[in-house]
């Protein structure tokens, strides 16, 4: 008997389909990728502009703000009238001529003929009455033959209590011209927040009255 021989040949369509398909998903998944990472892209600049804008805006008003109390400042330091009062300690005339000096420079209005108070209520009465924004007043203290200490206070006319107090140590001589060279730095940020408390309305006290009867 004759037989014939047969060969099976596996069938490759089905692995060409599968194939073809899962480089057609690739293809798709990467397309889908690229367009994901260009919507991103385009709004990331988005937002990123949208951002500056919104900080610039905030650099802006800031500054506004900053110049705006800048300009206020200069205004009430510039319309302060102020007292410097008697110095203490001896000889202590040529500070305090110094300490004048240091102000008037700046255009600042000195009255330089009131006396000091006993506390803090009789400054600000004082200060209410004369329109005054500040107090300076001061003292010097020999430590050796040559050296010497001079203080000098800055007084809220406002609240009639001390805001600033500078120290300075050195030979006497040459201490007031110390003094007049470094006392503004010291003191000009306390000083000009007083100026500007000095500006806004004040509530003046006034004198209660007592009901006693009808005198006999």
């Amino acid at each position: 008997m004759l037989y014939s021989r047969v060969d099976v040949v596996p069938s490759t369509p089905a692995v060409s389909c599968q194939s073809g398909s899962a480089r057609f998903l690739v293809t798709l998944v990467a397309i889908a990728g690229l367009l994901g990472a260009s919507a991103a892209a385009e709004a990331a600049p988005r937002r990123s502009k949208g951002a500056s804008r919104i900080k610039s805006g905030a650099k802006g008003s800031a500054r506004g703000s900053t110049k705006a109390r800048s300009e206020k400042s200069n205004s009430a330091v510039a319309a302060a009238k102020i007292a410097v009062l008697p110095f203490e300690g001896y000889d202590a005339e040529p500070l305090r001529k110094h300490v004048i000096k240091i102000f008037e420079e700046r255009g600042i209005t000195v009255n330089s003929t009131l006396k000091p108070q006993d506390n803090p209520t009789q400054y600000r009465d004082m200060g209410a009455a004369l329109n005054l924004a500040v107090y300076v007043h001061g003292k010097i203290k020999d430590t050796t033959p040559e050296h010497a200490v001079a203080t000098v206070t800055i007084r809220s006319a406002v609240t009639g209590r001390p805001v600033a107090r500078a120290t300075f140590n050195g030979f006497r001589r040459g201490l007031p011209f110390d003094v007049e060279e470094k006392l503004w730095d010291k003191v000009h940020s306390a000083f000009t927040r007083a100026c500007v408390d000095a500006t806004r309305p004040r509530h003046h006290n006034t004198p209660t009255l007592i009901e006693a009867g009808t005198p006999l």
